[in-house]
């Protein structure tokens, strides 16, 4: 429950309660990038929920044999002539890394559709050998 100050004073820090409502209804443990990673014969297919980001404020990357994907974004530009009873919203940026092993770098295709990023990785068809351990006599 939140409660708001019948007063007219701005309050530009927060308080402890309004830092542990943040933290446990859509602060720090909703602010990651959501993840499903399915793999067939023949790529992977990642989904990540993005919901109410724009396309140009996410960043796909791909580099040994590695996928990152970044959003920064930020919902409203600073407005000190407003007179906010509470702002939550606010810029953020968040990354995740995923490790696909034989990912082709070649054959990568990504879709944003309805909050969810779509992004598939073919795998390299001639992959090399995985190294085999070598005991020591």
């Amino acid at each position: 429950m939140y409660f708001v100050k019948k007063n007219d004073e701005k309050k530009n820090n927060s308080n402890f309660l309004d830092d542990f409502n943040n933290f446990f209804t859509g602060g720090l443990l909703s602010r990651n990038l959501k993840t499903d990673i399915e793999q067939t014969d023949k790529e992977y297919k990642v989904m990540v929920d993005v919901p109410g980001v724009d396309k140009k404020d996410i960043n796909v990357s791909f580099e040994d044999n590695t996928l990152t994907i970044s959003v920064n974004q930020c919902n409203e530009k600073e407005d000190n002539n407003k007179n906010y009873l509470r702002k939550e919203r606010s810029c953020v940026s968040m990354s995740r890394s995923f490790y696909l092993e034989n990912g082709d770098e070649n054959a990568i295709k990504a879709k944003l559709d309805n909050g969810v990023l779509n992004i598939t990785v073919g795998k390299v068809e001639n992959a090399p050998e995985p190294k085999k351990s070598i005991s020591i006599d």
